[in-house]
């Protein structure tokens, strides 16, 4: 089996019709056409008054308005899944991954069809310049990955590296990381560095993950986007 992530652009329309379209629209239609594991996120976020921080900001542009993924017994039957896609979003720029669940939603399990509380942080990773992909690998999963965890706040935490686009002009992202956070985040840093009333864990927590982003991320190598998500599927818990 493969993961696939959709990464897609509506062209200006409200949000919730983007949401309407895949949750009521192409989820049957996806389905038939043999996908498992579906899982929509739309950028519906309101970011009026939003904290400013490196978290909610983007470099592309314009930037996504979601992403759909889903997984095939192989990429290479999705010609009929991705023509469906094409046919529903301006543009799409598509990418097989390789999942990496850190941290599963057990705190607030989603319900399929439903909205997952709290909202997701999707995170598009470039390489840095000065470093290979085999370096930048090593350090995201084998130094960055602790600090995500106990830095942050978040209930959810799945890396996504990126094995090969499959869509032309894709861009050139090589890590694609899902995180669930309560949906105060968004406004009161000290929620998303799990660190309210604590001045101290909050300045400690904030320069650990800033130094840590430094040694594999370039200033402008990170596009993100603050996403609601819907689990199109039934959960069942994973077998550890």
């Amino acid at each position: 089996m493969e993961k696939l992530i959709y990464a897609f652009w509506g062209g200006g329309e409200p949000a919730e019709v983007l949401r309407r379209r895949v949750v009521q629209e192409l989820q049957p239609q996806l389905t038939e056409l043999g996908v498992e594991r579906l899982q929509m996120n739309v950028a519906d976020i309101d970011l009026t008054g939003a904290i400013e921080h490196m978290h909610f900001r983007t470099g592309a542009d314009p930037k996504p308005d979601g992403i759909v993924s889903f997984w095939l017994t192989s990429a290479y039957r999705r010609a009929p899944a991705e023509a469906l896609l094409a046919k529903s979003f301006r543009r799409l720029a598509g990418y097989v991954v390789a999942e990496s669940t850190i941290l599963r939603n057990v705190e607030h399990p989603a319900k399929a069809g439903e909205r997952t509380w709290g909202f997701t942080q999707v995170s598009f990773l470039k390489v840095a310049a000065r470093l290979s992909f085999d370096e930048w690998r090593r350090i995201w999963f084998e130094r960055h990955t602790k600090v995500g965890i106990d830095t942050q706040a978040n209930f959810r935490y799945v890396q996504n590296v990126v094995v090969m686009p499959l869509t032309t002009d894709a861009p050139a992202w090589r890590g694609i990381v899902e995180e669930g956070f309560p949906a105060e985040v968004v406004r009161d840093l000290r929620v998303f560095y799990d660190a309210v009333d604590d001045e101290p864990k909050f300045q400690r927590n904030l320069g650990l993950m800033m130094e840590s982003c430094g040694r594999f991320l370039d200033p402008d190598g990170v596009d993100v986007i603050a996403t609601s998500e819907y689990i199109l599927h039934a959960q069942h818990e994973p077998v550890l």
